[in-house]
C-alpha cells in the first residue's frame, strides 16, 4: 500500500509541474491566477485611471525610455512595494505592473496578488513589446 501511495505521488509531481508551466496556479480550491497577463496596447496603458507603474531598474529606465505617466519603482518586494504604491490605489483601480519582458511582472503580480483587492495586470511582452508595436517613450523623470 504504501508502495502504491509513493507511485501515486511521483506521478502528480509532473501534473503539477505542467500546470504551473502552462500558467496555472494550482491551489486547493484550482481557482485561476489572481492576475492578468495581458497584451495591452499604448493606448490601453496610457488612457483610463490605471496605476502603471514600472518595476525596472533605473539603468532600464534611462535605457529604453518610460511610460508617458507611469510610476517608476523598481520591485523588491510586496511590501515595499505596497508601502511606496499602496497610497495610490486605495481608492480601488487597477494596478497595471510593466518590466522589460513581463516576466518580473508576473512575479511581482502574483505576490501582490493576496495582498491587494485591485484588479492587478502584467503587461505581457513588457516594454520591449510595446516600444516594438512603435510605442515612443518618454524620458524617466
Amino acid at each position: 500500500m504504501a508502495d502504491r501511495t509513493r507511485r501515486t505521488i511521483l506521478l502528480a509531481i509532473p501534473v503539477v509541474a505542467i500546470l504551473a508551466g502552462a500558467g496555472y496556479t494550482v491551489t486547493s480550491a484550482n481557482r485561476p491566477p489572481a492576475f492578468d497577463h495581458l497584451a495591452l496596447s499604448s493606448e490601453e496603458l496610457t488612457d483610463g485611471d490605471a496605476l502603471v507603474v514600472d518595476i525596472r531598474h533605473p539603468e532600464e529606465w534611462v535605457e529604453t525610455g518610460v511610460v508617458e505617466g507611469s510610476v517608476l519603482f523598481t520591485y523588491a518586494g510586496a511590501d515595499r512595494f505596497l508601502a511606496q504604491v499602496g497610497p495610490a490605489i486605495a481608492d480601488g483601480r487597477d494596478l497595471v505592473l510593466i518590466c522589460r519582458s513581463g516576466n518580473r511582472t508576473s512575479r511581482a503580480a502574483a505576490e501582490l496578488a493576496d495582498k491587494i483587492p485591485n484588479r492587478i495586470i502584467s503587461v505581457e511582452g513588457g516594454i520591449k513589446r510595446i516600444i516594438s508595436d512603435g510605442y515612443q517613450t518618454v524620458k524617466p523623470r
